[in-house]
């Protein structure tokens, strides 16, 4: 499942809904409703951090592949 489009560090609304077997639209409403933080671009359209999407995902206990604990290591080491 590594093969979403991630862009500095952001994977889409599709990437999301694909990794959670929902459809897009169920990720608006979580993205509408406050469970998932996003950002919106100029053109409508969201971005979802990876941190976010990993944090989102320990919240409500759904398996995290091991390629998203990689970010969560690169954000820790840079708090230090």
């Amino acid at each position: 499942m590594k093969q979403m489009r991630q862009s500095k560090n952001r994977v889409t609304v599709k990437d999301v809904a694909d990794y959670c077997l929902v459809n897009r639209v169920t990720v608006r409403r979580w993205i509408r409703g406050g469970k998932l933080s996003a950002i919106r671009l100029p053109s409508g359209h969201y971005r979802i951090s990876i941190v976010d999407f990993r944090d989102f995902l320990e919240g409500y206990h759904i398996p995290v592949e091991d390629w998203l604990l990689e970010s969560k290591s690169e954000k820790e080491g840079g708090k230090q």
